[in-house]
């Protein structure tokens, strides 16, 4: 899908046009039946860990308590669960096959996919370690300052501060991701280096294509209480949540990995970056 177009280690500027054809037309369009072919087994995964939740949460007596500690760290385990581990299953096979290719057209489980796989979500785990730290310690500065600030319309700024750090410290580490999942040796400062200059347009991509989507799966997944338990318009809602993730983490994926191939080089076989 994705051809370089220089040596590797250089760093020139991104033509916004050609990735936006690139993720639009290649990626997401032009690839559409291997990206639904390889989201099956992920998307039952993600659902089954959904269900799982929901019933635990229910037999508990804990599906309306929201901010109970045991809501919370059983709702922290199916995040962890569905955004890193099934997040980095998807992740890892969409890089692999739409940046190495394969013979059979699906993904090969051998050692290179599982150390793949592993190097994936050890960086997903670190992004949300840290955002999980940015965002929560704003949350904190904000029921602790908030009634001491000149206006209270500054509030809202303490946790959007957080947010939007957060959001730039992603984009600029973004590509270890695609590294991670194609096998090249890449770390984060590599990272940092080499999205120097496209950090706009890295921003600029993840807003319009991504944001919605997590939007849109927020709104989903809050709007499951309004449903009767375990009711059909309930399933109808989970199933469609995780359609919607699997969608974000092929979309997140596809800009990753094109705007990486283009800006280092990168090939296949290629070892150092």
């Amino acid at each position: 899908m994705v051809k370089p177009i220089r040596l590797m280690g250089q760093f020139p500027p991104l033509s916004a046009g050609r990735v936006v054809r690139q993720v639009i037309v290649d990626g997401l369009l032009g690839q559409w039946r291997l990206l639904l072919t390889v989201a099956l087994i992920p998307f039952i995964l993600a659902l089954i860990i959904d269900i799982g939740t929901a019933i635990t949460l229910d037999l508990r007596g804990a599906r309306d308590l929201v901010a109970s500690p045991e809501t919370i760290i059983i709702d922290i385990i199916a995040l962890i669960l569905i955004e890193i581990i099934v997040g980095a299953y998807y992740t890892t096979n969409v890089a692999r096959l739409l940046g190495i290719g394969s013979k059979s057209g699906r993904p090969t489980l051998d050692e290179d996919w599982r150390d793949a796989f592993g190097a994936v979500a050890v960086r997903l785990l670190i992004f949300y370690v840290f955002g999980a730290v940015l965002l929560g310690g704003g949350f904190v500065a904000y029921l602790m300052f908030r009634d001491d600030l000149p206006t209270s319309q500054l509030a809202p700024f303490i946790i959007a501060v957080p947010a939007l750090i957060q959001l730039y410290l992603y984009t600029r580490f973004s590509f270890v991701i695609s590294a991670a999942a194609v096998g090249a040796p890449y770390t984060f400062g590599d990272s940092i280096r080499a999205t120097g200059g496209i950090t706009v347009l890295l921003l600029g991509l993840n807003l319009v294509f991504s944001l919605p989507l997590v939007v849109a799966q927020l709104a989903l997944q809050t709007g499951t209480a309004s449903f009767p338990t375990f009711g059909l318009g309930y399933f109808a809602v989970m199933i469609l949540t995780q359609a919607l993730f699997l969608l974000r983490v092929a979309v997140f994926t596809i800009i990753n990995l094109v705007c990486f191939v283009n800006r280092t080089g990168w090939a296949p076989g290629a070892r150092r970056v």
